[in-house]
């Protein structure tokens, strides 16, 4: 007697990507988040996901929690991103400080819609602000060591690595904030940050 194993699949349970399905929670509540603001709950995010509440409460225990798992994700993907082996390729720390602004920039272009959404729930949502200065601070720190081995190998005058540093994250800052309520300023933005850099190359 022969047996096909495929008639014995068709009823069993569908595997679920729990890693994945936080993922589309997160970003379906920014999506609701955009529209409904502060009236957004839990309710209303796994409405816009096709699933129940209960099923949302597994993954998240409020609504803060998810804000706060939306940061550390987005600035997870933005560090490891540069922490890569594409990146470290890059020996030259002018170049990869360059690149590396010039890389923020684009790819914040590339999901403005998803910017947009994410600097609403950071200005509406109580404590969010304070949790995305921690989080950059990462990214902060990363800019000063490649400017302090800029001036170490003679690629840049002596300044301040931190001075710099903190220049460029503002203006990165500032270019998301414009790029969503005054996308004129954005090319004046970018010439702003490209002089942070250039002006003390040697």
């Amino acid at each position: 007697m022969v047996f096909d194993i495929r008639s014995y699949n068709v009823n069993m349970p569908k595997k679920i990507d729990h890693a994945q399905r936080k993922i589309e929670i997160m970003n379906a509540a920014l999506e609701v988040y955009a529209q409904e603001g502060k009236n957004t709950n839990l309710s209303t995010i796994a409405a816009r996901c096709n699933l129940s509440r209960t099923t949302v409460y597994q993954y998240f225990k409020d609504e803060n929690q998810l804000y706060q798992y939306a940061i550390k994700y987005t600035t997870d993907l933005a560090f490891s991103q540069y922490t890569s082996e594409k990146w470290e390729s890059i020996k030259d720390p002018v170049e990869k400080l360059q690149k590396i602004t010039q890389d923020i920039l684009n790819r914040a272009d590339t999901y403005e819609r998803q910017v947009g959404n994410f600097l609403k729930i950071i200005d509406g949502v109580e404590g969010l602000t304070d949790t995305v200065n921690r989080r950059t601070a990462k990214l902060n720190l990363f800019f000063s060591r490649l400017v302090r081995q800029a001036i170490k190998e003679g690629r840049m005058r002596k300044c301040s690595p931190n001075d710099v540093a903190d220049k460029l994250e503002i203006m990165l800052e500032t270019y998301l904030f414009h790029m969503v309520y005054f996308p004129q300023n954005k090319a004046k933005i970018r010439e702003i940050i490209r002089d942070l850099i250039n002006v003390n190359v040697i």
